[in-house]
């Protein structure tokens, strides 16, 4: 890079002014070149750390150069006067750590008024880098102005801590260094808890959690900005840590914890060196970035995973590493800013079970002999701060977690160790929590291995939001905060079956183990159901216990893909479940993991539509299970129970709009007039709607009816649509055309046709943006749309413009199943494959082109895979002919592969 540089500042030294048009070419000259050199060090393999600081090492000559030229040309103008002024790096520039779209943050420190000297510096140093494009960040003060400034702002207090001195004043820059230490150190309390508080802030922000699909490798919990924060709170109590290292060389971490951090940061700044190549400032690592990374570093697939998943699986193991010991010094910096502000007395401490000490709050653990004498230990330190409501301290967990090497196979089948996981399990206090400091310390993953197996495994599936580890705690999360009564107002059914669960180990462990199948290829739930006998005899559970954790394994997607693609009232489905959950307590269990599971995906994974069904359906079983009929009379039982529920529902609708001023006798005609199984299908409250809309559009005469009903929750879990017409060919695909012309998403959709040939469809789609207002409007705009679709005045209409649907790394091929087995009266088609715009349509249009009629459908939409069911009729009965059949087949795959218009 040095014949460069002398080349730049070669063409400079000769230049006649510092104007625009003089200094511009070179500088941006200049900093091409040295992109270009930084680039090359980069894809060298060259060590990121080095890449960082050269960067800021040549950003720190430029910025000299242009001092230095500014300088001059304002003594030749004025004479020479002795300022006191000095130019300052601050923030990551101050840090020498410039990833290659780094902002530039720079503090001119001056003395007494801001004078044209000043200024002239100033301007001509930002000036001549703003016209290069860089992004630069600056402040004129004076040290008052500066530690004022820095009272208000907790940020610009922070970004002082990282200040490096460029040129100018040396002196000037001493007195501003021992002014902020001084700053620090009189108000350490405030800026600890302020930096601790940001923190949190920002952790929440990113969903608390460094395990996202796209995280930002810069604020995501164990980003950089994590380990900024642990080196800014070590400074607040010891001056001297301003490097990693210093955080070893002054007690804050051990040699190990030293090596970890450095791979770490090395890891990560690399990953945000690539990120930011194609000239833009993006820290997130999303997949199109992901894509990039695994072909610049080299990675592979291999053991059943894409390189990508091996990539972040990576990455997530450095984010730990970044996320523990962040916490260790923010732990370490607490417990001394408490003993210089109360004094320096022993904290107050008593001693526990198997050698262990409470002080200050914290679980403490003497020595490591105590660990090695008697391995066991290890979990019973975590059983014993469960048991007493406390945390591990750092020192304990620096123990625990160079003691995981004991952790061996007789490890592992010591009975002992099993009555003290399975205490854990059961516990009533910090379940989640214990396992989740298991898990981060190794110790979850070496005691039961195949857990470890999924340990940081991310799957890229556009689906689940953490990586399956930290998913499946998750759900031990979910019942707790059931039976603690969190959701009891959202969830009452589910926080009530909760609370009647006595030993909750086994439905724990069923959450911790349900996903352990992942990575070993396809079929997760059998394979993973398969390696639970072996972990169960190892915890010294019974036979019983052993099948009801296989079994909730096994099976913990059935319940919910049953309910999402099936007819939840249908009887042949209700004896499915019951065939597979044959006890109270098996039903109970599968209701609770599959609701637990879906809550834990991710924030969209759950809605009041999924609720709804998943509760009718577990009702609908338990009903069945405490009848006591033999299943020889499930027939008659059923058609007993559907007669009551048809005359009751009807009664509670009639008394409703009754109660509205409706004409009784013409809410009876009609209700008469609809299916069966409408009356079936729907709630009071909901028909009572249906009926509202269909008379008064019954009283207009029109053509199309289309009715808006937005759910009265205030997140607006769905929205629902209700179209009425004369019944006609086609009617279900046009809707569903236009509506997914306009972007609406159809969870699921019912057709109904009245004895005098209305066509009654009602759809559920994810919600409007907005609330009730919003949904008329858009409803008026769909009907509007669909009149003239009908009238053949003009087409359904492409997909609006959006923003194309990001695709997965994993995407499976197409499939059609054509089903006679899982209705009485229907024939069922299930029909998987990558979601796209318009796919519902183009299947739709298809059934429609075989003059099949499409009674209800569903749709189960997961990690960007659809899978839409539907009941159709052919001509008023089931399709039965094979070679209909097979042609159907065919042209449905033709139909969902093809492009989206």
């Amino acid at each position: 890079m040095q014949p460069i540089c002398d080349e730049f500042f070669a063409e400079v030294e000769g230049a006649s002014g510092t104007s625009s048009a003089v200094l511009n070419p070179p500088v941006r000259a200049y900093l091409d070149a040295s992109r270009a050199y930084l680039l090359r060090l980069h894809d060298s393999g060259e060590a990121a750390q080095r890449v960082n600081e050269e960067h800021s090492d040549l950003t720190d000559r430029l910025i000299r150069k242009l001092f230095r030229l500014a300088e001059d040309r304002y003594f030749r103008d004025f004479p020479s006067l002795n300022f006191r002024f000095a130019v300052v790096a601050v923030g990551g520039y101050g840090r020498r750590e410039m990833s290659l779209e780094s902002d530039v943050d720079l503090l001119y420190l001056h003395r007494g008024k801001v004078n044209p000297y000043v200024e002239t510096i100033a301007e001509t140093i930002n000036y001549r880098l703003w016209d290069a494009k860089l992004t630069v960040g600056s402040a004129t003060r004076t040290i008052k102005e500066c530690l004022r400034v820095g009272s208000e702002d907790l940020s610009t207090l922070t970004s002082y801590l990282d200040s490096r001195f460029l040129i100018g004043d040396p002196e000037l820059y001493s007195e501003f260094e021992s002014a902020v230490r001084e700053r620090i150190r009189k108000r350490r309390v405030d800026f600890v808890r302020g930096k601790i508080e940001e923190q949190a802030r920002r952790h929440e922000s990113y969903h608390e959690s460094l395990y996202l699909l796209q995280p930002n490798v810069r604020e995501s919990v164990g980003g950089l900005r994590d380990y900024h924060t642990a080196r800014w709170l070590a400074r607040a109590v010891r001056w001297e840590v301003r490097e990693a290292e210093d955080l070893h060389l002054h007690g804050f971490i051990d040699e190990a914890e030293a090596r970890r951090l450095r791979a770490a940061l090395e890891f990560i700044w690399r990953v945000r060196n690539e990120l930011h190549r194609h000239g833009r400032k993006d820290d997130q690592l999303h997949y199109a970035a992901q894509q990039r990374l695994v072909a610049h570093l080299g990675y592979e697939a291999h053991e059943n995973l894409l390189a990508v998943e091996n990539l972040m699986r990576e990455y997530y193991g450095h984010a730990r590493e970044i996320d523990y010991i962040c916490r260790q010094v923010v732990s370490q910096v607490q417990a001394t800013v408490t003993r210089r502000r109360f004094g320096r007395r022993a904290p107050a401490s008593y001693a526990v079970q198997e050698g262990f000490v409470i002080a200050d709050n914290l679980l403490e653990i003497p020595s490591d002999e105590l660990i090695r004498e008697r391995p066991v230990r290890i979990l019973s330190a975590f059983a014993v701060a469960q048991h007493h409501d406390v945390e591990l301290s750092p020192r304990a967990q620096r123990v625990l977690r160079r003691s995981v090497e004991l952790i061996d196979a007789d490890f592992q089948r010591d009975p002992e160790a099993g009555t003290m996981f399975r205490t854990i399990l059961g516990s009533s206090l910090r379940v989640y929590r214990t396992l989740q400091r298991m898990n981060e310390l190794g110790v979850l993953g070496a005691y039961i291995p195949e857990f470890g197996g999924i340990v940081g495994l991310w799957q890229q599936d556009m689906y689940h939001t953490y990586t399956v580890d930290v998913h499946s705690l998750f759900l031990v999360e979910q019942l707790r905060r059931l039976r603690k009564g969190r959701h009891v107002d959202e969830l009452p059914l589910a926080t009530e079956l909760m609370r009647e669960v006595s030993g909750s180990d086994c439905v724990h462990l069923g959450c911790i183990l349900h996903d352990i199948g992942k990575g070993r290829g396809g079929g997760h739930s059998e394979k993973g159901a398969k390696l639970v006998p072996d972990i169960c005899a190892r915890l010294g559970m019974n036979e019983r216990e052993t099948e009801m954790v296989a079994f909730l394994v096994r099976h913990h997607l059935s319940m919910s893909a049953m309910a999402e693609q099936r007819d939840v009232n249908d009887p042949r489905q209700i004896m499915r479940l019951v065939s597979l959950a044959p006890t109270r307590e098996a039903l109970r269990n599968l209701y609770l993991v599959t609701v637990a599971d879906i809550r834990s995906v991710s924030p969209v994974a759950w809605t009041k539509w999924k609720a709804g069904l998943l509760e009718t359906f577990y009702r609908n079983a338990a009903e069945w299970l405490e009848s006591g009929v033999e299943e020889g009379a499930a027939e008659e039982y059923f058609a007993k129970r559907a007669y009551q529920r048809f005359a009751d529902t009807e009664k509670a609708v009639v008394d409703l709009l009754a109660a509205g001023g409706l004409d009784t006798q013409r809410v009876r005609e009609f209700l008469e007039s609809m299916p069966r199984r409408y009356l079936l299908s729907h709630a009071p409250l909901e028909i009572a709607e249906h009926v509202r809309a269909a008379l008064a559009f019954l009283d207009t005469g029109e053509e199309v009816g289309v009715y808006s009903f937005v759910d009265p929750a205030e997140d607006q879990p769905f929205w629902g649509i209700v179209v009425m017409a004369r019944d006609q060919p086609r009617l279900f695909s046009t809707v569903a055309g236009v509506l997914t012309a306009f972007r609406h998403d159809i969870l699921a959709a019912q057709a109904y046709t009245t004895r005098d040939r209305l066509a009654v469809e009602i759809y559920i789609v994810r919600p409007l943006g907005g609330g009730a207002e919003e949904a008329r409007l858009e409803a008026r705009r769909i009907k509007q749309r669909l009149h003239a679709v009908l009238r053949g005045e003009r087409e359904v209409g492409a997909v609006e413009r959006g923003d194309p649907p990001t695709r997965a790394a994993r995407e499976q091929p197409p499939s059609v199943q054509i089903l006679n087995s899982e209705s009485d009266l229907y024939t069922v088609i299930d029909v998987s494959t990558n979601d796209r715009p318009s796919l519902l349509y183009d299947i739709t249009r298809t059934l429609a082109d075989f003059e099949l009629d499409v009674v209800m459908s569903r749709a189960s939409t997961r990690a960007q895979r659809v899978i839409d069911a539907f009941y159709v009729r052919d001509r008023g009965q089931k399709l039965l002919d094979p070679e209909r059949t097979k042609r159907l087949e065919e042209a449905l795959l033709d139909a969902i592969r093809q492009e989206t218009q």
